[in-house]
């Protein structure tokens, strides 16, 4: 096996390729573009025998490089950064490349990389549909900022609510003939917020609706999953459970992994603070909505806690469930690519 580590960056690539025993064959540094990727190939086929490619950041600046060499029929892997200790030589592009190369030898550290096409859709829709909700959530509360401080006759005017509801309000107000300099200036600021607002809600919609079209074309019975709604599964989906041997891995991905934190006579464990914080956050949610609306689980964390466990370990120990539930399913969801 010839072992191939990749160092990427946003404008160039540095490859260096070692034999079985760990020998030097060669390394080169191409463009980030497809004449790059091309060289990269040729460069790879002349390297001879068979070729695993470690590439560091596989799915950011790598992202492009690793479908390349995935549709030339290469062997692929995604390889971690670097830790602390490995860099006390220093940092450079050709020592991250030989320190991934070395990775690929030893089988330390590497993962199979995510799948692209309906995986990286879902993952754009995601990203679009967070940003309009936060952006929202964001203006809302600056809404009820200014509100709050606003002259008494403007803030009786508009009238008590909530964001939505103030805004609701705002978009159809109009200004006074007689109204105060402030007052004409602040309601013409709250009402520009409100129509933003409204504006990012019906965004956010949109983006959820094609993220449900997006999850039932995957996959048609997965939103019938108790406590599974469209945005949880499309997270879970993002994570590509696929690429994992076992529930067990996906499990240490998505931060349902127990973990000891054992001291003394006193033996317990926690979850995972690692992994895929949005796949932990899906599974979170999935976890407190069949708590409270789904009578199979209350059953089981009531079983649970008659056994001794504190509520924190019982809804610790139905995440894990879940995980291992979910991906049964999950594993065989074809990601298009």
């Amino acid at each position: 096996m010839i072992a191939v580590g990749v160092d990427t960056h946003k404008y160039q690539h540095v490859a260096v390729a070692l034999s079985e025993l760990g020998q030097l064959l060669g390394e080169v540094v191409v463009p980030a573009t497809m004449a790059g990727y091309c060289e990269l190939v040729t460069w790879l086929a002349g390297v001879g025998g068979d070729v695993v490619v470690g590439i560091e950041g596989a799915g950011s600046y790598g992202a492009g490089l690793c479908q390349h060499l995935q549709a030339a029929g290469m062997c692929v892997v995604e390889v971690e950064r670097p830790r602390r200790r490995d860099r006390r030589a220093g940092k450079w592009d050709r020592l991250d490349a030989l320190l991934a190369a070395k990775r690929v030898l030893v089988n330390d550290g590497i993962s199979t990389p995510r799948a692209s096409g309906s995986r990286s859709a879902l993952a754009a829709l995601l990203v679009a549909y967070r940003s309009c909700v936060e952006e929202r959530t964001r203006l809302l509360n600056q809404l009820q900022g200014l509100h709050v401080t606003a002259p008494v006759a403007l803030r009786e005017r508009i009238g008590r609510g909530n964001g939505d509801r103030l805004a609701a309000r705002l978009v159809v107000m109009r200004t006074r003939a007689d109204a105060s300099m402030q007052e004409h200036t602040l309601l013409a600021v709250l009402r520009d917020l409100a129509r933003r607002a409204r504006q990012l809600d019906a965004d956010a919609g949109r983006y959820r609706q094609q993220i449900t079209e997006l999850v039932r074309l995957l996959d048609a019975g997965l939103l019938e999953e108790p406590g599974v709604g469209p945005i949880s599964a499309a997270k879970l989906l993002v994570c590509d459970p696929a690429r994992f041997r076992g529930e067990a891995a996906f499990a240490r991905c998505n931060g349902t992994a127990p973990q000891p934190a054992s001291s003394g006579q006193t033996i317990r464990h926690r979850l995972s603070r690692g992994g895929d914080r949005q796949a932990n956050n899906a599974i979170h949610t999935i976890a407190m909505s069949r708590s409270v609306n789904h009578a199979e689980t209350r059953a089981y964390l009531e079983r649970k806690i008659s056994q001794g466990k504190t509520r924190r370990e019982a809804m610790r120990s139905l995440k894990r469930h879940l995980s291992r539930r979910l991906y049964k399913r999950l594993a065989t969801v074809p990601l298009t690519p």
